[in-house]
């Protein structure tokens, strides 16, 4: 039942906030079972140099929430409620063919309006309040925290450090560019032998 409504809340946050224009958006979500997949996209290092990566938890009671992966615990960390929440259950990972397409952009959180139309990564929800993904830097690791697409009364990222929750009102915002997509070009020559054709396929 728990992984019928974590799928459930998945799909509606993904067709919620996309719509037709995510059409050029080529990433998903892999169940994360304690092992990196090839294509996962990483969030930034951590102060030993060790990648972390970009997650999404379902926890129940506490809805559907962005989170760091931290590969060496095998584990999911994210806050909800005044809660740090630790979880190696329940846990998807972002993965994409086009890791070169995510961006994270400094923002100030006055000026989260003016990136709205970008395509923003929807990292869930919290109180009835859809949320984008972010990161910060603390102590020489990267965190990866949730941002209210409504600020209001929670404005800023907020993040756990150990056992605390940090909120700050600057940080980076992922989205996805699809102008970035490293995509090949290939040309097709068709040639005529003495008997056959042939076709030759040239990667550029």
């Amino acid at each position: 039942m728990v992984l019928s409504v974590w799928s459930f809340l998945l799909l509606c946050q993904l067709t919620f906030v996309f719509g037709n224009k995510w059409d050029c958006a080529d990433y998903f979500w892999r169940d994360y079972f304690g092992t990196i997949p090839y294509d996962a996209v990483p969030a930034g290092k951590d102060h030993n140099g060790d990648n972390r990566y970009v997650g999404l938890v379902y926890i129940r009671g506490f809805e559907l929430l962005p989170a760091t992966i931290l590969p060496k615990q095998g584990v999911a960390q994210t806050t909800a409620y005044s809660h740090v929440l630790t979880t190696s259950q329940h846990v998807k990972i972002l993965c994409s063919p086009h890791k070169e397409a995510f961006e994270w952009t400094h923002v100030q959180s006055k000026d989260l309006h003016d990136y709205v139309n970008r395509k923003l990564i929807p990292g869930g929800s919290e109180v009835g309040e859809s949320l984008y993904i972010g990161r910060v830097f603390e102590n020489g690791d990267v965190i990866v925290g949730k941002i209210f697409k409504h600020e209001r009364a929670n404005r800023g990222i907020w993040f756990p450090v150990g056992t605390a929750i940090k909120n700050s009102l600057t940080y980076e915002l992922l989205s996805y560019d699809c102008d970035k997509k490293d995509i090949p070009t290939f040309d097709v020559r068709i040639g005529l032998s003495d008997k056959h054709n042939h076709t030759e396929i040239a990667f550029q």
